[in-house]
């Protein structure tokens, strides 16, 4: 008796909502079973294995489908990162304090593992270093002039880009410091100082090989350069 009723009751959940049962791949899956075990073993069942097809490809779609839900949430996270960036570089009041920002803040609130200001001067030396940076801090590296563009391009006879996204076996001395032999990755982003001043770059590094690579776009990176080189820009005006 029981069973009848509990029959009855799957019976009446059925009819009311049948797509219940049409949505369960396990449930689907185990009556297609039950029906073929009626059948004879030289009988081809088509619906079956158009069963099996739409199976396959629904699970390649739901794994398509995650990795754009990922991608969309790495996306989301590294927008945050940058205007969190933005805030932080517009809020110190003196030069000393943006040089300090960039001296260790600027690496946290962008979750790399360091971050760089370089500037080109004309007439800087190795004994130069120590007093530039005692002056500057560490967020700060002096390069030759034409360095900065030597660096992105390494070397090649081509147009400096912008933005430079690229993975590599170990950063320089010059610029990661004791980080050199760790750094497995890097964004580079080239700054216009504004008139009078030669150009900038600022390099973003990091221990993950995969935070940056050339596939990677470059649309939020671009708007955090404009951003910071103009905050640079008026800083360096009042200096």
């Amino acid at each position: 008796m029981t069973s009848e009723v509990s029959i009855s009751d799957l019976r009446d959940t059925i009819l009311r909502d049948p797509n219940a049962i049409l949505n369960d791949r396990e449930v689907m899956r185990a009556l297609v079973s039950a029906d073929d075990a009626t059948k004879g073993d030289n009988i081809v069942d088509l619906k079956t294995a158009v069963v099996q097809r739409l199976e396959e490809r629904l699970d390649q779609l739901e794994g398509h489908h995650k990795t754009i839900l990922s991608a969309a949430y790495d996306n989301i996270a590294s927008t945050n990162h940058l205007h969190r960036a933005v805030l932080a570089a517009l809020e110190p009041n003196s030069f000393a304090e943006f040089l300090n920002f960039l001296d260790g803040g600027l690496a946290d609130v962008l979750n790399v593992t360091m971050a760089k200001l370089c500037m080109e001067t004309a007439h800087v030396t190795e004994r130069d270093i120590p007093a530039l940076r005692e002056e500057f801090g560490k967020g700060v590296v002096f390069l030759r002039e034409g360095e900065v563009d030597h660096y992105i391009t390494l070397g090649r006879e081509v147009e400096p880009r912008l933005i430079t996204l690229r993975q590599i076996k170990r950063g320089i001395t010059k610029i990661h410091d004791e980080h050199a032999d760790h750094i497995r990755s890097e964004a580079l982003l080239k700054l216009d100082l504004g008139t009078g001043n030669r150009v900038g770059l600022l390099a973003l590094s990091s221990r993950d090989t995969d935070q940056f690579s050339p596939a990677m776009g470059t649309d939020l990176l671009v708007f955090f350069g404009g951003v910071f080189e103009r905050i640079l820009q008026r800083w360096l005006a009042h200096e």
